[in-house]
């Protein structure tokens, strides 16, 4: 397993924080950033209220928008937010961001929906 922060292999048991209300599996280094919560019973995360998906599940196919950087970037700069704030908010890097931004990548499912999440925007069709 993956920290879902910074991406590295998590060795031994991951930790499970609470970020701006969503709750991700992270080692030990990036466990200072958000806070400390139990382990939910049925091992699976929340964010925002919706079931992340486990491994076994199939993550949803999706379509953006078009021109969904410059509306990212609209939205981030309309709440007074830098790219390094952002990133850090949502648990990427403000690089990756950055490339989102400028449309010269597409966010995987779990990043555009924490994107989503933050700026409550709706980026898919």
């Amino acid at each position: 397993m993956n920290c879902e922060i910074c991406g590295k292999p998590i060795f031994g048991k991951p930790i499970t924080i609470e970020v701006d209300g969503a709750y991700l599996k992270v080692c030990e280094e990036c466990a200072k950033y958000g806070k400390i919560v139990n382990e939910r019973k049925n091992n699976e995360a929340k964010v925002s209220g919706i079931v992340r998906p486990t491994k076994n599940q199939v993550e949803e196919e999706y379509e953006l928008i078009d021109g969904y950087g410059r509306i990212i970037k609209e939205i981030r700069e309309k709440m007074n937010l830098t790219q390094e704030q952002l990133g850090r908010k949502i648990g990427i890097k403000p690089s990756l961001l950055a490339k989102i931004e400028q449309e010269k990548i597409i966010p995987d499912y779990p990043t555009l929906r924490k994107i989503e999440y933050s700026l409550k925007v709706k980026l898919r069709k």
